[in-house]
């Protein structure tokens, strides 16, 4: 699913807004102008929105040149985009919207990601077979994990927001961390067969 969606990437909810904070020339505390958020489809029943960038940490919010660079419709902050992580040294901020019953790929990234539940409830699984459920506010810390996502509703749709940081890859089990997606029906598989 490659399409594009604004506002919210599941029917039933609401739209999610993003505002940005900067400063007038007088030094005063605005809010900038902000594209709508594009939601960019995932396999699985949903979409994942960029609800901000940057490139480097610590940020550099110079002359808003971060602002500038995220709103534009091109460049490797660009709110348009749909990496999890970003290319460059820096973080990103995202929205996850999941259908009812969606199930998302088993991935990992070379990243720590801080992912809350914002609306309904959502299973984090990870490649143990280790399950749990999360709630409004309850929270998960993924370190270079194997893990997937899923809506175990089938009527309500359910949203989390996540921070992603680029990590060093580092070794696991004799083997350096890389970036994995499995679909979801090829893991189950896999899985099966063990």
């Amino acid at each position: 699913m490659s399409e594009q969606m604004k506002g919210a990437a599941v029917e039933g909810l609401p739209p999610c807004k993003r505002y940005i904070a900067t400063h007038d020339s007088n030094g005063i505390s605005v809010y900038a102008d902000s594209p709508e958020q594009v939601f960019n489809g995932i396999p699985g029943g949903g979409g994942v929105a960029r609800s901000y960038s940057v490139s480097s940490v610590p940020a550099n919010l110079t002359n808003d040149e971060d602002v500038k660079a995220y709103r534009a419709e091109e460049g490797a902050t660009s709110y348009t985009r749909r990496e999890i992580v970003n290319p460059e040294p820096g973080a990103n901020l995202l929205v996850i919207d999941l259908a009812p019953g969606a199930i998302s790929a088993m991935h990992r990234t070379v990243s720590i990601d801080f992912s809350i539940c914002v609306i309904g409830t959502i299973d984090h699984e990870v490649d143990s077979g280790d399950k749990v459920r999360l709630y409004p506010g309850d929270h998960i810390v993924q370190r270079g994990t194997n893990h997937r996502w899923s809506n175990p509703s089938k009527t309500e749709p359910a949203r989390f927001v996540a921070t992603t940081l680029p990590c060093i890859p580092f070794d696991i089990a004799g083997k350096q961390l890389e970036e994995l997606h499995i679909p979801s029906e090829e893991w189950d598989k896999s899985v099966s067969k063990m």
